[in-house]
């Protein structure tokens, strides 16, 4: 078995850190002031080929493989997941239109995700359908050579920027026999007839990225602008999100090695009892825990990865990995704001960032609920 990343691997790791480090760290420093998305640092990104790391070279992408993405990603997260997460949301999209989409509508869209000219939303959630998407009351029925949408989204990532466009859009479309709702997806430009940006939401984290209430008051689009097989939207959406669980398990690593950083290196110069805390066995264990989990988590992730960009089947691995990683995360983010004490209360410290941060990991994607629910239904329970 080969666990060494390829020579185009390494380099890639190493250009993403240089520019996450030099570019990425000050745009979370000023979504942390003031809470814009980072125009600038997401052009720069986009021009290095990164807003179509997975699309075909064809319509302007790098066509590179999921582990080289998931790669990518852990270096990105390790110093803003705010970041991490509005690049995972946009590729999670372009790659459902990479997937899905028609000839025509891959020409029209894809160039221009890749290009980073638009930003990619996934508009799933509902005030009444989060892990039951089964709950979507957005309707859209077919009428004069239209689809017209009504219905309301919540928390929707990147779907109010200057640059969001072609948002894809989850809707029941009939009742099948047995009968469940029919759903199916649509993309809906940012200028269609109906389509209106609702309320922007004040969040504990992950500011700079755009979250907010999306309402359709018989949002007309043409009848081309269904992506997919009408019916199969939630089979399609499910099968986006199962890279975007992979991600949350790189998330999930790459948090867990931040707190490390930061920990590491303030518990060697703080001084209590006349040494550095770094020396008490107490201290000690939370950062070997913290290295152990974090190599755990990465090696995880990276056979995950490397099993989806094979073409096998890993929905099972996806949800432990995301279920794993999270949740050590989580964990370690405690340890971490428990080594700074007091400074971990503080804004200044990163550890608090992090601390905030770490929660949504375990709901993001689906909860870990659902997501151990379908691990022990593939245990046969």
């Amino acid at each position: 078995m080969d666990f060494d990343m390829s020579p185009e691997q390494v380099e890639l790791q190493r250009m993403v850190r240089d520019f996450a480090r030099n570019e990425i760290a000050k745009a979370q420093e000023q979504m942390d002031r003031d809470h814009d998305f980072p125009y600038d640092c997401w052009r720069q990104w986009c021009e290095l080929g990164m807003g179509g790391i997975m699309l075909p070279e064809e319509y302007g992408g790098s066509d590179l493989d999921s582990l080289s993405y998931i790669i990518a990603m852990e270096e990105v997260a390790t110093v803003s997941q705010t970041f991490a997460l509005i690049w995972q949301v946009h590729i999670l999209v372009s790659n459902m239109y990479k997937l899905l989409g028609t000839e025509q509508q891959k020409r029209e869209w894809l160039p221009r995700f890749a290009s980073g000219e638009i930003l990619g939303a996934f508009c799933l959630t509902e005030p009444g359908a989060g892990s039951d998407a089964g709950g979507i009351a957005t309707k859209a029925e077919r009428r004069d050579g239209q689809w017209i949408l009504n219905g309301n989204k919540i928390f929707i990532s990147n779907a109010g920027t200057k640059i969001s466009d072609g948002l894809v859009v989850m809707a029941v479309t009939g009742v099948r026999e047995s009968g469940r709702k029919a759903l199916s997806c649509f993309i809906v430009p940012r200028d269609a007839p109906g389509f209106e940006l609702g309320q922007s939401f004040t969040k504990m984290a992950w500011h700079g990225m755009d979250n907010r209430e999306l309402v359709f008051s018989d949002c007309r689009i043409p009848e081309a602008n269904l992506l997919g097989a009408e019916g199969a939207g939630l089979r399609q959406a499910l099968g986006a999100l199962n890279l975007g669980r992979i991600v949350f398990g790189a998330l999930g690593a790459s948090l867990v090695r931040a707190c490390l950083e930061e920990s590491l290196t303030y518990a060697k110069d703080r001084r209590q009892f006349g040494q550095p805390i770094s020396s008490f066995q107490l201290i000690q264990a939370k950062l070997a825990d913290m290295a152990t989990h974090a190599e755990a988590v990465r090696r995880f992730t990276h056979y995950v990865a490397w099993m989806h960009s094979q073409g096998m089947d890993c929905h099972t691995e996806a949800a432990m990995v995301k279920t794993m990683g999270s949740e050590l995360a989580t964990r370690a983010a405690l340890d971490a704001f428990q080594i700074h004490g007091g400074y971990g209360f503080m804004h200044e410290f990163k550890v608090n960032r992090l601390f905030r941060e770490s929660k949504m990991l375990e709901i993001g994607e689906g909860t870990n609920e659902v997501q151990r629910l379908l691990i022990a239904r593939a245990l046969g329970c």
